[in-house]
């Protein structure tokens, strides 16, 4: 879905004019005395700089779409700031400022999603031991003192494992599988 997107916004940008050097001195002068249409100019004239310090980030792990979408922002906030200076330069800067930001925050959240999931692997072995060892089911409280985690810990666990789940479809066999059927996470 993402690249079908970024594909419309290349066929737009191909109807967006660059901005010539002797336009991007006069929208800086007007940029810098606040002129919000100069900045809007400045921005739109330079969308084909930031596809292109975008590109420099592709593959590592953020769609294209959302790598543009922050070089713009960057580009953006350049516009807004400039006063004076090299303009290019400064935009480049906060381009790759706004595109790092980006990447580091999907790797965090991802790795905070692969913790979640290992957890939620481990109250399942864990749960199915318990089932085994106890001939029945084991409580919540029984799981949390066996993984050294709260009763709420292991609420959790289970509450995020059926969220993802119900995106998907019926957990009730996850719920199973964990050795805790009948026993509402949400409690």
């Amino acid at each position: 879905m993402s690249e079908a997107y970024y594909q419309m916004y290349l066929d737009e940008l191909k109807e967006i004019k660059p901005c010539t050097d002797m336009e991007r001195e006069q929208l800086l002068k007007g940029a810098a005395a606040g002129d919000e249409e100069a900045r809007a100019r400045l921005v739109e004239g330079h969308l084909i700089f930031a596809l292109a310090v975008a590109k420099d980030y592709r593959d590592q792990g953020v769609a294209m779409s959302d790598l543009m979408q922050e070089a713009s922002l960057g580009l953006t906030m350049a516009a807004l700031e400039y006063k004076e200076g090299d303009f290019l330069e400064m935009a480049r800067e906060k381009m790759i400022d706004c595109l790092q930001k980006a990447i580091k925050e999907q790797k965090a959240e991802q790795e905070v999603g692969e913790a979640m999931a290992a957890r939620v692997n481990v109250l399942q072995e864990i749960s199915a031991k318990m089932a085994e060892e106890l001939g029945r089911e084991a409580t919540v409280e029984e799981l949390a003192d066996r993984m050294r985690m709260t009763s709420e810990e292991i609420r959790e666990i289970m509450k995020l494992a059926v969220d993802a789940l119900s995106i998907t479809g019926d957990y009730g066999e996850l719920m199973d599988e964990a050795g805790v059927k009948g026993q509402d996470p949400s409690k």
